[in-house]
Protein backbone atom coordinates (compact mmCIF):
# COMPACT_ATOMS: atom_id res chain seq x y z
CA UNK A 1 0.00 0.00 0.00
CA UNK A 2 2.67 2.40 0.80
CA UNK A 3 4.40 1.68 -2.30
CA UNK A 4 0.82 2.24 -4.05
CA UNK A 5 0.99 -1.31 -5.77
CA UNK A 6 -1.52 -3.75 -5.70
CA UNK A 7 -2.67 -5.07 -2.31
CA UNK A 8 -4.99 -6.55 -0.62
CA UNK A 9 -6.83 -3.47 2.29
CA UNK A 10 -7.11 -5.30 5.96
CA UNK A 11 -10.95 -5.71 6.85
CA UNK A 12 -11.27 -3.06 9.36
CA UNK A 13 -10.04 -0.39 6.86
CA UNK A 14 -11.82 -1.34 4.05
CA UNK A 15 -14.96 -1.61 6.39
CA UNK A 16 -14.20 1.80 7.35
CA UNK A 17 -13.69 2.91 3.42
CA UNK A 18 -17.05 1.22 3.02
CA UNK A 19 -18.70 3.60 6.16
CA UNK A 20 -17.47 6.65 4.17
CA UNK A 21 -18.75 5.58 1.13
CA UNK A 22 -21.92 4.61 2.11
CA UNK A 23 -22.71 7.45 4.07
CA UNK A 24 -21.03 9.72 1.60
CA UNK A 25 -18.99 11.27 3.88
CA UNK A 26 -16.93 13.92 1.89
CA UNK A 27 -12.96 13.13 1.92
CA UNK A 28 -11.95 15.65 -0.54
CA UNK A 29 -9.48 18.32 0.92
CA UNK A 30 -11.04 17.20 4.25
CA UNK A 31 -8.00 17.29 7.34
CA UNK A 32 -8.43 13.29 8.86
CA UNK A 33 -7.26 12.53 12.13
CA UNK A 34 -5.88 9.23 12.60
CA UNK A 35 -5.55 8.07 16.21
CA UNK A 36 -3.49 4.76 16.61
CA UNK A 37 -0.20 3.73 14.40
CA UNK A 38 -1.18 -0.34 14.26
CA UNK A 39 -0.14 -1.98 11.34
CA UNK A 40 -3.89 -3.29 10.86
CA UNK A 41 -5.46 -0.17 11.30
CA UNK A 42 -3.86 3.42 12.00
CA UNK A 43 -1.11 3.09 9.40
CA UNK A 44 -3.04 1.60 6.56
CA UNK A 45 -5.95 3.82 7.52
CA UNK A 46 -3.75 6.73 6.97
CA UNK A 47 -2.49 5.48 3.35
CA UNK A 48 -5.80 5.25 2.29
CA UNK A 49 -6.95 8.77 3.41
CA UNK A 50 -4.41 10.20 1.88
CA UNK A 51 -4.49 8.28 -1.96
CA UNK A 52 -6.06 10.07 -5.04
CA UNK A 53 -10.07 8.93 -5.35
CA UNK A 54 -12.54 8.25 -3.29
CA UNK A 55 -12.66 7.98 0.14
CA UNK A 56 -9.56 9.73 -0.04
CA UNK A 57 -7.28 12.87 -1.22
CA UNK A 58 -7.74 13.61 2.40
CA UNK A 59 -4.56 15.68 4.42
CA UNK A 60 -3.72 12.95 6.99
CA UNK A 61 -2.25 13.55 10.75
CA UNK A 62 -1.57 10.60 12.09
CA UNK A 63 -1.52 10.70 16.06
CA UNK A 64 -0.86 8.23 18.77
CA UNK A 65 -1.45 8.19 22.82
CA UNK A 66 2.45 9.98 22.92
CA UNK A 67 1.26 12.70 20.73
CA UNK A 68 1.86 16.13 22.29
CA UNK A 69 -1.38 18.94 21.74
CA UNK A 70 -2.89 15.56 20.52
CA UNK A 71 -6.23 18.24 21.95
CA UNK A 72 -5.15 20.93 19.37
CA UNK A 73 -4.75 18.62 16.71
CA UNK A 74 -8.07 16.50 17.17
CA UNK A 75 -9.97 19.66 17.58
CA UNK A 76 -9.10 20.63 13.83
CA UNK A 77 -9.90 17.76 12.43
CA UNK A 78 -12.66 17.03 9.78
CA UNK A 79 -12.72 13.64 10.35
CA UNK A 80 -11.32 11.53 13.18
CA UNK A 81 -10.25 7.68 12.95
CA UNK A 82 -9.67 6.28 16.41
CA UNK A 83 -8.35 2.99 16.31
CA UNK A 84 -6.25 3.60 19.91
CA UNK A 85 -7.76 0.49 21.90
CA UNK A 86 -7.62 3.16 25.21
CA UNK A 87 -11.28 3.27 26.79
CA UNK A 88 -12.26 7.17 26.47
CA UNK A 89 -9.07 8.31 25.27
CA UNK A 90 -10.93 10.58 22.65
CA UNK A 91 -12.52 13.19 24.87
CA UNK A 92 -15.93 15.55 23.48
CA UNK A 93 -13.95 18.63 23.82
CA UNK A 94 -10.84 17.17 21.62
CA UNK A 95 -13.74 17.48 18.80
CA UNK A 96 -15.27 20.23 16.51
CA UNK A 97 -19.09 20.59 15.90
CA UNK A 98 -19.88 18.97 12.83
CA UNK A 99 -16.96 16.28 12.95
CA UNK A 100 -17.39 12.70 11.51
CA UNK A 101 -15.90 10.08 14.30
CA UNK A 102 -14.99 6.46 13.43
CA UNK A 103 -14.10 4.58 16.34
CA UNK A 104 -12.79 1.33 15.95
CA UNK A 105 -10.53 0.60 19.06
CA UNK A 106 -10.89 -2.69 20.74
CA UNK A 107 -10.72 -2.86 24.31
CA UNK A 108 -10.66 -5.94 26.50
CA UNK A 109 -12.03 -6.17 29.60
CA UNK A 110 -12.32 -8.66 32.35
CA UNK A 111 -15.49 -8.21 33.21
Amino acid sequence: MALDMSTFIPATPFGILELLDRYDVSTKGKHTVVIGRSHIVGRPMSILMGRKGFPGNSTVTLTHSHTKNITQITSQADIIISALGVPNFLKAEMVKDDAVIIDVGITRSSG
